[in-house]
C-alpha cells in the first residue's frame, strides 16, 4: 500500500523546488519565500507542509537559508 503522507511530502518539495527555480532562485540570487508560499498554497499544500519540505532540501543541502526569510539554490 503506498504511503499517502510520503507521496504528499515528495510532491510538495518537487514543488517547492519547481517554484523557486520558476522564481529566478539560483546560488547567486537567494529569494524571498513570499514569492513562492502563495502558489504553493494555492497549490493545496499547508504552510507546515511547505515548512516540512524546506526543512528536509537544506537537510538534503538542496537549498541554504540565507536570512531575511530567504533561500538559495546550493
Amino acid at each position: 500500500m503506498e504511503d499517502v503522507n510520503q507521496t504528499t511530502h515528495q510532491r510538495c518539495k518537487q514543488a517547492v523546488l519547481a517554484e523557486l527555480i520558476a522564481a529566478g532562485c539560483t546560488p547567486d540570487n537567494p529569494i524571498a519565500l513570499y514569492l513562492v508560499g502563495p502558489t504553493l498554497v494555492a497549490a493545496g499544500f499547508t504552510e507546515q507542509q511547505i515548512i516540512s519540505a524546506l526543512d528536509f532540501l537544506e537537510y538534503e543541502r538542496h537549498i541554504e537559508y540565507t536570512g531575511g526569510n530567504r533561500v538559495r539554490l546550493t
